[in-house]
């Protein structure tokens, strides 16, 4: 299935459908006899360049480790959550809101469709057709009314920041400042934002019309009257102008910008819109999947059976595609990576400041691109952990007199890589770097990265010289201290803890890091230090309920916690092989069974993450049922993933696709296996053009649970010798 379906216009922000290109985000309503539009721009951010890195931390450093060797774990977490902090993050900010209203046309005959093929909107009701799709070549959104007979529309705007709104020449700009300061939506303050210091960066929000009927303007409103063709192309424009620089703050800056990409919009709305689907179907139709589903009904309809207990195969292909094109819209090269939620952003206090949270969610976000085959996405990310990388060599050599570089938990558009203020469970997270360097790397493996290899390698070298520093020898093993597992904790002496040593988290991301440095490097200093540190690296160990999350086996107060931190060496890492390490693979089994056993909530991301274990622990059932419950409570309308109480964010969708492409291929030491978690009711399907951790490009069908077609491109794959049709012909292949 490739396309959203509805009878009836979004009444709420979660209902309406988003298009972006990478640059603009505009979030769809499509009223009967209006519309809204909410804008966002990929770098309208709060603040500026600030310095969040804290000597103190240093000077305590020793300290915190001594009393986590002698026990004493909760006096040394006070002090990390007292000394060690920063401050919060900078916010993804909303840009703003335009409001049409419809004088004429006929409401009835309503439905509004979304063609994630090709990226385009259809609003359509008796009379009046509407038509919107977001342009990167062009950098424009564009909105078309096409009516039977004459109508006449009004057209405003708002926003949530500083703004003003001039018409002066026919055309709609809205033209604003950033506030200096938002708060993030945890922090209880009177205050939501500030613009104190005038430092918020300028944007811009500009529209040119173009009609066969008259336009005139009226208390800064726009208004077209008698017409049956109104095309409106939107542009956005910021004051952004480095991660390292002060933004610029004067309006007519972005207002100039703004004009410049409306002004040389070729004249021809079918020339634009041509060269808006050859873009964007190039990318998205390299790779697709096929569950041969026959199912043809609404989105919602879709959903409202899902609840019943009703999941369609058409719908889970839906969400796996709706997937590829939320990543095409809001992640292209020159704009910024993809938040927590992608492009799309609708509140001042959004969500988490819907900044980067790097001890999962920024990673999954990437996680599915370079299998779905789509490299024209990977720009903005890599761009944005080689500029932490530059940032966080600061804040290493700052805070912990480390060599390389370090990133905490939260980032913004300005690299801050120190830690927040908060709880530790969260705010200390020194290894959130090690596990960016580590994701980048994995995506070379799949042969389509090669004009970035020079800066992640640079990326995991500096990795690898921070990781070198941060452990420490004690009683002949090589550890971490202090060491978190991401907003885990565990219970010592009656009270709840979330600072240790040598997490299982921290272990697993040092051994995939020096692995993937011990490929690539020719520096024999610093592989001699990598090489004693791995050799005298402190095993993952096993408690009752299998491996130990901590430096042993407390006991938790979550069960069933939604993190899988403690299981990165299994996946997404490979440091404990399926096949290759089966007594940690046992370890990694029964705690995973534990969580799920004892799991009540399924939060997007965390369900997607749990799907993949389940993929590459070869559990179909477990896979199924986790996909069914997912479909079930995770998804508003629109198919934008849900977090409660009721947050939308986007590594669920991108999770998503990984873990489908999970149970289908997987690989290790070179071997791909094909099907190793196939669900039972996905009885026949077919995956064209996904990449492999080979470097191969595959194709293939099955039939009830039977590969019976394959091609493979690029060298010669090996292949486990497993759910192989007895006829299948096979070529550049070597079974195994």
């Amino acid at each position: 299935m490739n396309k959203l379906l509805y009878y009836s216009p979004a009444k709420k922000w979660h209902s309406a459908l988003p298009m972006g290109n990478g640059h603009t985000g505009v979030m769809v309503y499509g009223g009967k006899t209006s519309e809204k539009l909410m804008f966002n721009d990929t770098n309208l951010w709060s603040g500026y360049p600030k310095n969040h890195d804290n000597p103190e931390s240093l000077e305590y450093l020793d300290e915190v480790r001594d009393l986590i060797m002698y026990g004493r774990n909760k006096e040394a977490q006070d002090i990390i959550e007292e000394k060690f902090i920063g401050d919060y993050s900078d916010a993804y900010l909303p840009l703003g809101e335009v409001d049409i209203k419809f004088l004429g046309g006929n409401k009835r005959n309503y439905s509004r469709t979304l063609d994630l093929s090709n990226g385009l909107l259809n609003i359509s009701t008796a009379t009046i057709e509407r038509e919107a799709f977001a342009s990167y070549p062009a950098k424009v959104f564009a909105y078309k009314i096409s009516a039977e007979t004459p109508i006449s529309i009004t057209l405003n705007g708002k926003s949530q920041l500083k703004y003003e709104i001039n018409t002066s020449d026919g055309n709609f700009n809205m033209l604003g400042n950033a506030p200096d300061w938002a708060a993030p939506h945890y922090l209880k303050t009177k205050k939501v934002a500030t613009y104190d210091e005038g430092k918020g960066m300028c944007f811009c929000l500009s529209a040119k019309i173009m009609t066969n009927g008259k336009i005139s303007t009226n208390n800064n409103s726009v208004l077209v009257s008698k017409a049956t063709e109104i095309t409106i192309f939107f542009t956005t424009a910021t004051g952004f102008v480095g991660y390292d620089k002060m933004p610029r703050t004067s309006r007519k800056y972005a207002l100039d910008l703004a004009q410049k990409t409306l002004n040389n919009l070729p004249n021809n709305y079918e020339q634009i819109k041509e060269a808006h689907i050859a873009d964007y179907s190039a990318i998205y139709s390299k790779q697709s999947i096929d569950l041969k589903s026959d199912i043809d009904l609404p989105t919602d309809r879709l959903l409202k059976e899902a609840k019943f207990g009703r999941v369609h195969n058409g719908l889970i292909e839906l969400i796996y595609n709706y997937g590829k094109y939320l990543l095409i819209s809001s992640s292209r090269k020159g704009g910024s990576a993809a938040t927590l939620q992608g492009i799309w952003n609708k509140d001042l206090k959004a969500p988490w400041s819907s900044n980067y949270t790097t001890n999962i969610n920024t990673q999954m976000n990437y996680w599915s691109m370079s299998q779905c085959n789509m490299s024209e996405c990977a720009e903005p990310f890599v761009r944005l952990v080689y500029e932490i990388m530059k940032h966080g060599k600061t804040t290493s050599h700052v805070n912990f007199n480390c060599d390389g570089f370090t990133c905490n938990h939260n980032v913004d558009i300005w690299r801050k890589t120190a830690p927040v203020k908060g709880n530790s469970e969260y705010m200390f997270s020194p290894m959130c770097g090690v596990w960016l360097a580590n994701e980048l790397y994995e995506h070379l493996r799949y042969g389509d990265m090669e004009q970035y290899r020079d800066k992640i390698q640079a990326i995991t070298t500096e990795a690898v010289k921070f990781t070198c520093d941060w452990l420490i020898l004690r009683n002949g093993e090589y550890i971490t201290c202090p060491s978190t597992s991401p907003e885990a904790s565990f219970v010592k002496d009656g009270k709840k803890c979330s600072v240790d040593y040598a997490s299982a988290f921290d272990l697993g991301l040092a051994r995939q890091l020096f692995a993937n440095f011990q490929e690539f490097s020719t520096d024999e200093m610093l592989l001699k230090k990598v090489s004693q540190r791995l050799s005298r690296l402190r095993p993952f160990t096993c408690g009752e309920y299998g491996i130990n999350e901590w430096s042993s086996d407390y006991d938790m107060p979550e069960k069933g916690h939604r993190h899988f931190s403690l299981l990165y060496g299994f996946y997404p890492a490979k440091v404990i092989g399926y096949h290759r390490n089966p007594q940690e693979r046992e370890w990694v089994e029964r705690i995973y069974n534990r969580r799920i056993d004892n799991s009540s909530s399924f939060i997007g991301w965390s369900s997607a993450w749990a799907i993949s274990l389940a993929g590459r622990l070869r559990k179909p059932e477990t896979a199924k049922t986790i996909i069914n419950k997912m479909i079930q409570r995770s998804f508003f309308k629109n198919l934008f993933d849900f977090h409660p109480p009721c947050f939308f964010q986007i590594d669920g969708n991108f999770g998503f696709m990984s873990a489908i492409n999970e149970l289908l291929v997987t690989e290790e030491d070179g071997v791909v296996e094909l099907l190793p978690a196939l669900p039972a009711d996905f009885t026949e399907g077919e995956i064209k053009n996904l990449r492999t951790a080979t470097a191969n490009v595959i194709s293939f069908t099955w039939k009830d649970g039977k590969i019976n077609s394959l091609n493979v491109e690029g060298k010669t794959m090996k292949l486990r010798n497993i759910n192989l049709h007895e006829e299948l012909k096979l070529d550049n292949v070597e079974l195994v």
